[in-house]
């Protein structure tokens, strides 16, 4: 099993940082889906930087992911006091289109497994296609 890791502080080089994850993802696999990858680390750093360390670019978040043979598991750590709450499975037709409350549940609709263990996103994702060195 292979671990990377990153440390950010604030959202300046997000997009960069998923780039190359992606990219080196793409090296492993053949035609993941980028799309679900990325929105699951857009949506899950967004929600560590603001609500996890309420924008303060002092204050870190962790972002490690660890290849297995057929997925990918993240863990997005900020440095706030964790989740309350359950991991919604729906949202309220009203709230559809607001600009908050619905990276968590994105989240879990893309990912194959969502846990929250205090600060810690812990998302699992399988790449079904076969990998590029069979």
């Amino acid at each position: 099993m292979k671990k990377y890791e990153f440390i950010l502080h604030g959202l300046d080089n997000c997009k960069e940082i998923i780039e190359l994850i992606i990219t080196n993802l793409k090296r492993i696999y053949n035609n993941i889906n980028y799309f679900d990858i990325k929105l699951i680390l857009t949506e899950g750093l967004t929600n560590a930087f603001k609500h996890g360390n309420k924008n303060n670019k002092e204050k870190p978040i962790f972002l490690r992911y660890y290849l297995k043979h057929a997925h990918v598991i993240f863990e997005i750590e900020d440095s706030g006091n964790g989740v309350n709450g359950n991991i919604p499975d729906s949202i309220p037709e009203e709230n559809i289109l607001n600009n908050q409350g619905r990276g968590l549940y994105l989240i879990n609709v893309i990912a194959d497994e969502l846990q929250v263990k205090g600060n810690c996103l812990i998302i699992k994702k399988y790449l079904q296609n076969q990998l590029v060195n069979n």
